[in-house]
């Protein structure tokens, strides 16, 4: 009975140390989680931060892409109409109809700001210049601004893309926008998790804010988040500086910021309308919504593993109750279940093994691919840089051998211009596919002459048939429009591309022929065309036909690897057509020569006489214009200083050379009017840059500062570039390596009233 009793006591006191412990386990266990919860908050507040501003910046893009694509929608009904009527109820209808499924105000804006209504309204809009500029240099624009019409105001988000020039009641407007509810906006980037304490903010490429979900009048007009920040003693200066290169730079990221008060900033672009967003949260608002996220997981953590505390528990006595061969029974019974489940999982993960290693194997065999063709691209680069340059320092050697007879000096000085441009084409040629790989191709469209443009053609490539002793012949049929509306340059790259290809690949003797012709088409907008590019050269393979138009592929042959090329051109020439909307195929035959055909429609234009400014630049009158004229130039390189020097003394032509910007400002603002005629202007210099240099320039207080043309020369040459130049102030750009003749052909055509030039070669 003792016994008994002394056994019972253990068992109780065991129990209760089995509890104790179980309680002390769960102490830990609770401590271990708010630690970790902790540890949590403190490394997961910036990477919170960036999802909710990349959230942000979809849902904004997503909503302002859809407003951009509405208003093409008007755009492309205005195109087919040069001049409107609002009065008209063909137009009334569309309209409204527009104005009712957009539930917005529909606008047409002028260069100077102002703006009608498609009823009718005329109103002024209150916006910085600079916007109204980035309108005319061919950006999307988003702002905060404020209507004044009918002596009332009204605050809105003005949508707005550029367009071509077109008449409303006799103006010409250049923009069409629509104006939505702040409220809409503000409702749709709303913050939920953060309890509207979220500052939201779309900032212009100059820092000013363009949206934000504050209110405020002086959101409406020019206001520098950063200087404001700088003001409320937010941010540092070196800080300011630091974000500022980066929202230069187009970057995205999320900072811990201030030492009294932290807060979190997040930042990121905005593609559709060149903007940055920013997104300040404070630390505080962020760690709760992170410490309520938390709170929840521990709760069910603390749920599940109670759970599963009691399941076993649960488990542990059934168990017990089962006899020792029902225990072993429902244990091969659970096995077999086993197995067979097993079984079948293993058959499932065999077929995605299988196919997984296919896929795995195409994809090998695709990068394998890609990276011959990169190879052998390389290769033949290579060869190709390094023939022209193996001849140019040759020739340069055999220069200062005869230096002493002049028509020696003068045979090998054509040799190394032939050289040159050959190695400048193999650089055109990578930068022309780095930037269609890249999608910064940019178009423009304006008014010109198929027969014109065939002429042109001719002119080119004269030289080069009459050389080789081919036959080149042109065959026009039923050009109905001669006049059409497309991208001249671009065009002329592509039939270059393709007559270069036939002249290269065709035989001395041989025949050339490029038909043009008007197809038949029910639209009364556009034309149809189709160009045909035909020799009876070498032709090409079956299978290199099949590849011809991907990028680093060359045909292999004793005859072609004479013939120098980057085995870009036809896949520059094919990402050209189809941007444009047009078709190019091939056929071709070994040795029976080729055949590419491309389609392509073009807007119709008003045919035409060619305006006398514009003859005249044809014409290309005789003199030199650069005799006796004064520059004032920047360029910082030493050696390129001093052949830019002497090219221009050859000329007749007087030049002060200033190594950086600030120099070039100096020299202007101490000269007296008449001392210099035109400056020229590099654009990456040490101490001030070209843009920097032409604005300060253009806001001095010198008589000819508005009116003094500064030409860009520059090895900058991608359409953002040239922009960049005339955003700036510049007349003209012009791309280094400099031309004489492509200069002075840009003087003349400035001096003759042309405008704003793009002299890129």
């Amino acid at each position: 009975m003792e016994i008994e009793q002394a056994v019972n006591k253990r068992k109780k006191i065991t129990r209760l140390l089995l509890i104790l412990l179980m309680i002390l386990l769960s102490l830990v266990c609770i401590k271990y989680l708010i630690s970790k919860s902790n540890k949590y908050i403190s490394e997961n507040g910036k990477s919170s931060m960036g999802a909710v501003v990349e959230q942000i910046q979809q849902t904004y893009d997503l909503q302002v892409s859809g407003y951009y694509s509405q208003l093409q929608l008007v755009e492309e009904f205005l195109l087919h109409e040069r001049e409107l009527s609002l009065e008209t109820d063909t137009n009334k209808n569309f309209f409204e109809a527009w104005e009712k499924e957009s539930e917005s105000t529909l606008i047409f804006l002028q260069e100077n700001g102002q703006a009608i209504s498609a009823g009718g309204t005329k109103m002024r809009i209150d916006m910085p210049s600079k916007l109204l500029l980035d309108l005319k240099n061919g950006y999307n624009i988003g702002k905060l601004v404020r209507l004044d019409y009918d002596q009332k105001k009204k605050d809105g988000y003005l949508v707005a893309i550029p367009c071509q020039e077109y008449t409303i009641n006799g103006e010409t407007y250049t923009a069409i926008g629509t104006v939505y509810d702040h409220s809409k906006l503000d409702s749709m980037l709303k913050l939920k998790g953060y309890h509207g304490k979220a500052y939201l903010f779309m900032l212009d490429h100059d820092g000013n804010i363009t949206y934000t979900n504050q209110s405020g009048d002086k959101y409406q007009r020019n206001y520098s988040l950063l200087k404001h920040l700088k003001g409320e003693q937010a941010i540092t200066e070196e800080e300011a500086d630091l974000f500022k290169k980066k929202f230069d730079n187009r970057e995205s990221g999320v900072a811990l910021l201030g030492k009294q008060n932290p807060y979190y900033l997040g930042y990121c672009p905005i593609e559709s309308n060149n903007t940055i967003l920013v997104c300040i949260v404070a630390k505080g608002v962020v760690d709760n919504v992170l410490m309520d996220y938390q709170k929840t997981v521990l709760f069910t953590t603390i749920l599940m593993a109670g759970f599963i505390l009691l399941l076993f528990a649960g488990l542990f006595y059934s168990i017990s109750r089962l006899s020792l061969a029902d225990q072993k029974a429902e244990y091969e019974k659970r096995n077999n279940e086993l197995h067979l489940q097993t079984m079948k999982e293993m058959e499932v993960v065999n077929q995605k093994l299988k196919k997984a290693k296919n896929v795995a194997t195409e994809a090998l065999q695709t990068a394998e691919n890609a990276n011959k063709a990169k190879t052998d691209f390389l290769s033949n680069m290579s060869h190709d840089i390094r023939t022209p340059m193996n001849a140019i320092i040759g020739i340069t050697s055999l220069i200062r051998h005869d230096a002493g007879n002049k028509a020696k000096v003068i045979e090998y000085a054509d040799k190394i211009d032939i050289s040159s441009q050959h190695l400048l084409g193999i650089i055109n040629d990578v930068l022309d596919m780095s930037k269609i790989e890249a999608g910064k191709t940019v178009f423009k469209y304006s008014d010109f002459s198929i027969l014109d443009l065939v002429q042109e053609l001719n002119t080119i490539f004269h030289t080069q048939i009459y050389e080789k002793q081919q036959t080149f012949t042109i065959i026009k049929e039923n050009i109905q429009h001669e006049w059409v509306n497309g991208d001249q340059v671009h065009l002329m790259q592509i039939f270059s591309n393709l007559l270069s290809n036939a002249i290269k690949y065709t035989q001395e003797g041989g025949k050339i022929q490029f038909l043009v012709e008007e197809c038949e088409t029910k639209s009364s907008v556009y034309a149809k065309y189709r160009f045909l590019v035909s020799d009876n050269g070498m032709g090409m393979s079956a299978d290199f036909k099949d590849t011809i138009f991907d990028a680093f592929t060359r045909a292999e042959s004793s005859m072609t690897n004479k013939i120098q090329g980057t085995g870009l051109g036809m896949a520059i020439t094919k990402n050209l057509v189809e941007a444009m909307g047009g078709t190019i195929d091939v056929e071709s035959e070994l040795g029976q020569g080729s055949c590419f055909e491309v389609l392509i429609d073009l807007r119709i234009a008003e045919d035409r006489f060619v305006s006398s400014a514009e003859q005249a630049e044809k014409d290309e009158p005789a003199g030199n214009v650069l005799k006796g004229m004064r520059f004032l130039c920047a360029e910082d390189n030493e050696l390129n200083a001093e052949i830019l020097m002497e090219l221009l003394k050859i000329e007749g032509a007087e030049c002060t050379i200033c190594e950086n910007g600030k120099r070039v400002l100096e020299a202007f603002e101490q000269s007296a009017p008449g001392d210099y005629d035109m400056i020229l202007m590099d654009v990456q210099m040490p101490v001030m840059n070209g843009y920097e240099a032409t604005k300060a320039i253009r806001r001095s207080s010198h008589e000819l500062a508005k009116t003094i043309p500064i030409i860009a020369m520059t090895a900058n040459a991608f359409s953002e570039d040239i922009q960049h130049s005339l955003a700036a102030g510049m007349n003209a750009h012009v791309s280094k390596p400099v031309e004489m003749k492509v200069l002075e052909k840009t003087i003349r055509s400035i001096k003759s009233g042309g405008g704003h030039r793009n002299a890129a070669h």
